[in-house]
């Protein structure tokens, strides 16, 4: 007899389930009489395991789960002088903005600000909101920027190591350094090790890194009482090995008690604050039984086989309670696949297999218009030739022709011989239209781009979208959009003049190689918008001044750092010195929604990324 179950659970949303029972668990499920485990589980709460026994009556059993409580977090606010400064947590993965919520606990905010020198607060957080007020110092005017600043770690407590990951340079107090991006790496036997990015601009920089000790979890001991007493425990995922009154830090742990015989079993063990001990009952296993099972085949000596079951058939084989697919084979009969039930004893089955019907064959010719076309049978070894011999079935007929499309068709040999005749269509040449662009200047370069098409004055193209660009010396580029439909298209295209920084060269002596005194300064007319715009305020300071390669690097580092272009140059000199500078795009990163700067590049980087001057 059976009798039924029922787990009152609070919250009620929370999942039930039968570790120990192929039964799925529902309200008011019936079971036999015996030992069975419950799991409670639901997110957001402690998951609970019950031990429910069921004699001779029904069972409802109340389970009520403990929620997790969730740790604290207070708000953060940094008032920055000026109030437009740049606010950053640096060793967090927290984004910063005002009243941002922290776990308590020791964080260091960067405040930074063009025209002020960047200034590193550490801030503690214990049981309450945060303001700290931060007021960042001006720059002073220095008549030349050098070409390295001093970096300072001020390392909290003071025989702290430091090191610098992604430099070559040992870190020494005040190392000197080029501008760009650097990451500190402080750590010390004890404390927690903190990797801290800092970026190097335009002026030494200190920064303050104070190192939060390492705390070391109690432990507790864990006792597993097993019944039988005998059985082998062990901690699941951990590496920790069990052995009774095994010392553990705080924590859940999955507990795997199993012994021959019986159902292993898994109960998670919790460690909070003192010794625990955790109570395994396993399930004994109950003996099974088996019957002989004999198939008697016609004809005599038919191969038998068990499907789904590692057991070989023989005539009796012995066999557990349970269903059975028995599969009898002969070559020229057809194969049987026959279901078996046994239940309480022995089992005799009889299987007559039905001979084979011998194959017929039947001719298959294919007429096709135009005669002469290939013809190719699908999805068969056969090879197609006229009056092929083929058996009933369905067959897929392939006719191709060159200037004909290609046509697939169904032919089915039920009873005799057929004949499929099968007309291809001819194929529709596309219709051509001519485009022309008119442009201004009338000896600009038209070149149709991501086609293979290549451009002259009323080139035929079949209807499409196209994308048409026109380049001219002196002059943007400007690239245009022309759909052609049904007709002939002209398109006006006139070009604009680039924008150019020029000076009238002194007389002066001339510059030695590798010099060159820049007269104008012209982009490139890949450079548009707000990159045209930073082109010309970084390097319309460089007319009337004498370069090298050098000063074009250090000027096009800063503008990949606030661009993310990689620039290259052309420098066209005349015989006195005097030069025009012309620069281009030669890559382009641009800032994801995630990020607010671009990857740092050091000096060898940015050449290798494609920087470089070409004179002419």
């Amino acid at each position: 007899s059976q009798y039924r179950l029922t787990v009152l659970v609070d919250p009620p949303q929370a999942a039930v389930r039968l570790l120990n029972s192929r039964t799925p668990y529902q309200a008011g499920v019936q079971l036999p009489p015996g030992e069975y485990q419950i799991e409670v589980t639901l997110d957001g709460y402690e998951s609970s395991r019950i031990p429910v026994r069921i004699v001779n009556s029904d069972v409802m059993l109340p389970a009520s789960l403990k929620k997790i409580e969730q740790p604290p977090a207070y708000r953060l606010t940094v008032q920055p002088d000026p109030a437009t400064a740049q606010v950053r947590l640096v060793d967090s993965s927290a984004v910063y903005q005002p009243g941002v919520r922290l776990a308590p606990g020791r964080y260091t905010v960067e405040v930074t600000q063009s025209g002020y020198e960047p200034a590193w607060v550490t801030v503690q957080i214990v049981d309450s909101d945060v303001m700290a007020p931060v007021k960042l110092a001006r720059k002073p005017e220095k008549p030349a920027e050098p070409s390295s600043y001093r970096l300072t770690v001020r390392a909290d407590p003071a025989d702290a190591r430091i090191r610098l990951l992604n430099a070559k340079p040992a870190y020494q107090p005040g190392v000197a350094l080029a501008p760009g991006n650097y990451t500190v790496e402080v750590s010390r036997p004890g404390y927690e090790t903190k990797q801290i990015p800092v970026r190097i601009a335009d002026s030494d920089v200190t920064v303050p890194v104070a190192l939060v000790k390492e705390v070391k979890p109690e432990q507790y001991r864990l006792t597993v009482r097993t019944d039988p007493a005998n059985a082998r425990v062990r901690l699941v995922g951990a590496k920790t090995a069990y052995k009774p009154g095994v010392s553990l830090p705080p924590g859940a742990y999955t507990v795997e008690v199993s012994q021959p015989g019986y159902e292993s079993q898994r109960a998670t063990a919790r460690i909070v604050d003192g010794d625990a001990t955790l109570t395994v009952t396993l399930v004994k296993l109950p003996e099974p039984t088996q019957y002989r099972l004999t198939v008697q085949t016609d004809p005599p000596g038919a191969q038998v086989r068990l499907r789904g079951t590692k057991a070989g058939y023989r005539p009796g084989v012995s066999l557990a309670p349970g269903s059975y697919t028995v599969e009898v084979s002969r070559p020229g009969y057809e194969t049987k696949q026959v279901p078996v039930r046994i239940v309480d004893g022995d089992a005799t089955i009889s299987v007559t297999l039905i001979r084979e019907p011998e194959p017929t064959q039947y001719r298959l010719t294919v007429q096709t218009d135009p005669p002469g076309a290939q013809v190719r049978l699908r999805g068969t070894k056969t090879g197609y030739r006229p009056g092929v011999m083929l058996a009933p079935g369905s067959y897929t007929v392939e006719v191709s022709q060159t200037g004909y499309e290609t046509k697939q068709v169904t032919a089915r040999i039920s009873d005799g011989d057929v004949t499929l005749p099968v007309t291809l269509t001819r194929q529709v040449e596309p219709t051509q239209y001519r485009l022309t662009v008119r442009a201004n200047p009338t000896d600009a370069r038209v070149r149709l781009v991501n086609s293979s098409f290549t451009y002259r004055p009323g080139v035929p193209l079949p209807p499409g979208n196209y994308v048409v660009e026109v380049t001219g010396r002196g002059y943007e580029t400007k690239r245009e959009s022309v759909r052609i439909s049904d007709g002939d298209v002209t398109l006006p295209v006139e070009l604009e003049r680039s924008a150019v920084a020029t000076v009238t060269p002194p007389a002066s002596t001339p510059t030695r190689a590798g010099e060159w005194r820049i007269t104008a300064v012209r982009p490139d007319g890949s450079l548009d918008g707000p990159d045209r715009s930073e082109f010309m305020r970084i390097f319309g300071g460089y007319v009337g001044r004498t370069v090298t390669r050098d000063t074009l690097l250090d000027g096009a580092l800063r503008f990949y750092q606030s661009t993310g272009v990689t620039l290259g140059f052309a420098v066209r000199a005349s015989g006195s010195g005097a030069a025009e500078l012309s620069g281009r795009v030669v890559r382009r990163v641009r800032r994801t929604y995630e990020t607010t700067t671009y990857p740092s590049m050091t000096r060898s980087q940015l050449e290798n990324a494609g920087f470089g001057v070409s004179v002419q």
